[in-house]
């Protein structure tokens, strides 16, 4: 009787520390914030989060910022007219949209400029250095690859006539993957068609390194993006199709979409917002094999969103809205200066970007 009271005591010690720990570490419903730090900030056109830390970027140059304020590498490039940022892991191409100029930087502030024979309409970067560029000739568009230190590893041509307009390429965080997105229009309707290059080994065997293709009839397709190495998202005006590509194309899921697509982001989670024809803006959460693991109608004014982690960040010119995934809202409030923008940090801490400054908030 007596060893059966000890194992009933053992066990309700058990469940109530598990409880609290549950209740201690479980429990993120926070009903304020305070400012940890504030970081001035001037002539920046666009901000981004690089694992964890704040770039800011201008026409003449772009700093990077760890959240405690520290100055984590600065680099200048003159003045641009038209600057494009892209980034994969730490490493950032600048471009000068319409000019024949491009910028590499790897994370630590070491920069190369590359000239290109053509004017500039779109780039693409891989974690080693490896960028896509697109360009547009007199008669031919191109896409050249270049390695770090500008070689030519490949060349594409494309043809109006025959293949449409370009609006979008993304290459593969390995450099050995691209994808392209051209538009023609026929019947005055958009017809797009999607495009797989392989350059590794597998591609060699292949016409042009072109392992695989996909129309999309009636429809424009101005977003195509690699979610980590083997995954392309394939992004329409009304359908959203997850791709497996470890070497060739092979369809995971295809999702057909009664909405306007108004934003989309992509991290842990593919987070999506869209307008239905009632007006009501839904926040849906997708995992890696295309399935929902979250559905929310907005309660505030969408006006852009931002996801790491689980948590997804949406805001209004004025508040916010902070999802746990798994576990719903966590945090709605909203800020007497506005919003710009605003980031994900990780430790309930995040960027919020007004207009004179930059500062990192912790909820609580």
């Amino acid at each position: 009787m007596k060893k059966i009271r000890v194992i009933g005591i053992v066990a309700l010690i058990l469940l109530v520390t598990g409880a609290a720990v549950y209740f201690i570490l479980g429990k993120r419903d926070y009903q304020s914030y305070e400012v940890v730090q504030e970081l001035e900030t001037s002539d920046v056109l666009e901000y981004a989060e690089v694992d964890g830390a704040l770039v800011r970027c201008g026409r003449e140059g772009a700093q990077a910022v760890a959240k405690d304020g520290t100055l984590l590498w600065n680099v200048t490039y003159g003045t641009m007219k038209n600057p494009k940022f892209v980034f994969c892991g730490s490493m950032m191409v600048v471009a000068d949209i319409g000019a024949k100029q491009y910028l590499l930087s790897d994370g630590t502030g070491v920069t190369k400029t590359f000239s290109t024979p053509y004017p500039i309409q779109m780039v693409s970067v891989a974690r080693q250095g490896v960028t896509a560029v697109l360009m547009n000739g007199e008669e031919k568009d191109y896409i050249y690859l270049y390695d770090k230190e500008g070689t030519i590893l490949s060349e594409i041509e494309t043809v109006v006539a025959r293949d449409g307009f370009p609006l979008a390429i993304a290459l593969s965080e390995d450099g050995k993957k691209l994808v392209t997105s051209y538009m023609k229009v026929e019947r005055d309707e958009p017809d797009s068609s999607i495009t797989f290059y392989n350059f590794g080994e597998v591609g060699q065997n292949d016409i042009r390194n072109l392992v695989g293709q996909v129309q999309y009839k009636e429809c424009m397709v101005p977003r195509v993006c690699f979610w980590g190495n083997d995954t392309v998202l394939v992004v329409g005006e009304n359908v959203v199709e997850f791709f497996s590509m470890k070497e060739r194309p092979e369809s995971i899921q295809k999702k057909e979409i009664a909405a306007e697509i108004k934003s989309i982001a992509f991290g842990t989670y593919f987070c999506m917002v869209t307008k239905n024809k009632d007006g009501q803006e839904i926040l849906e959460a997708y995992n890696s094999s295309g399935e929902v693991c979250m559905k929310k109608v907005l309660t505030l004014p969408y006006v852009g969103l931002h996801t790491a982690g689980d948590e997804v960040v949406v805001y209004s010119y004025s508040g916010c809205e902070i999802y746990d995934v798994k576990k719903g809202l966590i945090y709605q409030g909203t800020f007497e200066n506005g919003i710009r923008q605003m980031f994900v940090i990780g430790g309930n801490r995040y960027y919020l970007i007004e207009n004179r400054l930059v500062r990192v908030i912790r909820l609580k």
